[in-house]
């Protein structure tokens, strides 16, 4: 048993073979850390964990599994990135969004405190938390999900504050960039682009009008990093506060790509909102964040890297 005199310095990041855990745990090693890695690779890759990351192989719905990765890891912070993050599949399944989400947020944390962990960062979900947004949300906007994966994560973040641990809550918007699944569980530009490049058409659900803020993972990763060294407890939207439409967003990646994309409109899904856009000024304020890149230099900076990337 580690008692709270016993000296650390490892980083365990849960879901850090997934597409931003992923990018968490590469820029930790870069920085000369010491990273281990919590997942159950069922929507991470293997290929994913690359340098010096140790992969525990487990569920963070496990105590034995979440446990074992502490002591391990020697933890002295926990980036918790592990998550169920499809909107639709939380609304087909409530039960095993709330089991990851929820479930497993609160061993994370129940672990955390009785290993003496000394920092817990939680990647939130300030797309989904905030709901409709008139107006760029605040973190003191009123949360008001709209669908069961909000709901969730709202609950998860009330056991971080509760939970009696130094905590940082990061709340993102839609995150884009490398590496990013196209599959039923990725991001909307990542499933663009594989259908732009594919030559096949895009499903739109709806109009395409649904306003969206996407922020490219580098700077979430920029958020983690100083969450990391934060003296305080804190609740920070990281986003670009740029709003586009669903549909402008996948011309303007056609534009980088240099072909015109088609589409195909389909019903609107339960769940979606009509605009979500969230505002950054808070870790703005701090200094050491920011700015974010636009949506159009982010796209280029995805369409130069999808191109200079190994077959």
């Amino acid at each position: 048993m580690m008692t709270g005199s016993h000296a650390r310095g490892g980083i365990l990041v849960t879901g850090g073979a997934g597409f931003i855990g992923s990018h968490v745990v590469n820029s930790l090693l870069t920085r000369r850390r010491d990273v281990h890695v919590l997942d159950n690779l069922t929507s991470g890759s293997l290929s994913n964990i690359t340098g010096d990351a140790v992969l525990h192989t487990g569920d963070i719905r496990s105590e034995v599994d979440v446990v074992s990765s502490i002591r391990a890891a020697e933890a002295d912070v926990i980036v918790h990135c592990a998550a169920q993050t499809s909107v639709e599949r939380s609304m087909k399944d409530w039960e095993f969004d709330e089991a990851v989400n929820v479930s497993g947020t609160q061993v994370l944390l129940n672990a955390a405190r009785s290993e003496f962990v000394r920092r817990f960062i939680f990647l939130s979900s300030g797309g989904a938390i905030y709901g409709e947004t008139e107006q760029p949300a605040t973190e003191q906007t009123s949360p008001a999900p709209r669908n069961f994966y909000g709901m969730h994560k709202l609950s998860a973040e009330e056991g971080v504050r509760a939970a009696g641990l130094p905590f940082a809550v990061i709340r993102p918007s839609n995150v884009y960039g490398p590496g990013q699944r196209s599959d039923a569980e990725g991001g909307v530009l990542a499933i663009f682009c594989d259908r732009i490049t594919a030559n096949l058409p895009i499903e739109i659900h709806g109009a395409g009008q649904q306003v969206r803020d996407f922020v490219y993972v580098s700077d979430l990763v920029e958020a983690v990093l100083l969450a990391i060294s934060h003296p305080e407890d804190v609740i920070w939207n990281v986003s670009s506060g740029e709003a586009t439409a669903i549909i402008d967003a996948a011309h303007m990646l056609g534009e980088q790509l240099g072909r015109k994309p088609e589409f195909v409109f389909q019903e609107r899904r339960s769940g979606d909102v009509d605009r979500s856009v969230i505002s950054p000024a808070l870790i703005c304020s701090t200094g050491r964040w920011g700015p974010p890149l636009t949506l159009r230099d982010g796209l280029r900076r995805l369409v130069s890297n999808a191109a200079t990337a190994p077959a």
